[in-house]
């Protein structure tokens, strides 16, 4: 994950572990041959609305199919009717159909809150 950018996921392993499996949270990863190459994670309310929080796919799985199959798997065990998505790489889903529209993130910063302590 690190190598993708996604730092706040490799800073402390307890942490991630716990936000991977919390509650309304559903993770799911990609092996070949032992290897990780792909994961995902879907934060859904079970019924209606999901949204993916992380996708990631190895350099070396690429262009196979496994983000589609990611994303599928994902909904499907999250549950839900759609599925949002927040990206850098919007080529990618417009490929499968989605359409396009704006996003924005706050962040605890940018709202004036701390960071909450490690647990």
């Amino acid at each position: 994950m690190t190598a993708e950018g996604w730092t706040e996921y490799s800073a402390d392993d307890e942490r991630t572990c716990r936000a991977l499996t919390a509650p309304g949270a559903t993770t799911l990863v990609a092996l070949a041959d032992g290897d990780v190459v792909g994961a995902i994670q879907v934060q859904s309310d079970g019924l209606i609305q999901a949204h993916v929080s992380m996708l990631l796919i190895a350099p070396t799985a690429r262009g196979m199919g496994l983000g589609s199959t990611l994303l599928r798997d994902g909904l499907e065990r999250a549950g839900g009717l759609q599925l949002d998505i927040r990206t850098r790489t919007e080529g990618n889903y417009e490929r499968l159909g989605a359409s396009r529209s704006s996003g924005f993130r706050l962040t605890r910063e940018n709202l004036g809150l701390a960071t909450p302590a490690a647990e």
